[in-house]
């Protein structure tokens, strides 16, 4: 798929895959029922978690079996040891080199992420959702698992599990504990959950850009040109950037300036992948 122009489940496109998990901005989250593969989003996500009531499983994954007949699909797939996440692996196994990657509902530790990776073909892309105060605290290991490529905020169920507002200043310490530990362990920054209302896209996106995350979970694909905004780097900024690379400093410099000076080569970076994807 392009990260650039409206996608499909798993449209082809020149850049290669992994560029596109760490790179995507935009996860968008849809019941096979719904019907069309279209999407202004970065990756598609058809969702047999949450996406499908419990009496019509059977039926969403025989939706993905046909998706995954035209390009290779993404999927949300139910919590590791569970009846519907067994049969979601079943299904992923079947679809072999047509599954792209899956979305881990409710990880718990490292271990679901093991056992995920050791029930899909050899190499699918796994982003690991924390959605529990448990996992939160187990973040840093989920993240250094060598399966792991991304980590997701699932707020909704960790907001039920801790009783926290839908408040950012409530969630900036567990948001920062995503942030941290994907740090550390060397993957790409962290996927937020979903922007709310839809007029505020834009304002949620910046301010997961400002905790260190860089993409988000989109319900509704009127959302994702306002994600898109906030979370690709603004030209200014851009300009900014590559203007303070070029200049070279009069006199002597404090100790922030080379921190000053990677920020900028990493917004660069940045700019420019997401511009040749």
């Amino acid at each position: 798929m392009t990260l650039t122009h409206h996608t499909s489940a798993g449209a082809a496109s020149a850049a290669p895959a992994p560029a596109r998990v760490d790179l995507a901005r935009t996860w968008m989250l849809r019941s096979p029922l719904a019907g069309g593969l279209e999407t202004a989003a970065d990756v598609l996500v058809l969702d047999l978690e949450d996406g499908l009531p419990a009496g019509r499983k059977d039926e969403g994954r025989e939706r993905v079996r046909r998706a995954a007949a035209e390009a290779p699909v993404w999927m949300r797939i139910s919590a590791a040891g569970t009846r519907d996440g067994e049969a979601d692996l079943a299904l992923g196994r079947e679809l072999d080199d047509r599954l792209a990657g899956v979305v881990l509902a409710m990880c718990a530790g490292p271990d679901d992420v093991a056992h995920i990776a050791a029930s899909l073909p050899s190499g699918t892309s796994i982003v690991a959702m924390v959605e529990s105060a448990a996992a939160l605290l187990a973040a840093p290991a989920i993240a250094a698992h060598p399966a792991t490529r991304r980590l997701a905020f699932g707020t909704g169920d960790f907001r039920r599990d801790t009783g926290m507002a839908a408040d950012r200043i409530a969630l900036s310490w567990p948001r920062a504990q995503l942030v941290v530990a994907s740090a550390a362990a060397g993957i790409a920054g962290p996927i937020d959950g979903p922007c709310g209302p839809i007029e505020q896209a834009k304002d949620a996106a910046v301010h997961a850009v400002a905790m260190g995350f860089t993409g988000t979970l989109a319900l509704r694909d009127a959302a994702v040109p306002g994600a898109h905004a906030g979370f690709t780097p603004a030209p200014a900024d851009v300009d900014a950037a590559r203007a303070l690379l070029s200049t070279t400093p009069e006199g002597p410099v404090d100790g922030s300036y080379a921190p000053t000076l990677a920020r900028a080569r990493a917004l660069i970076e940045r700019a420019e992948a997401l511009a040749a994807l």
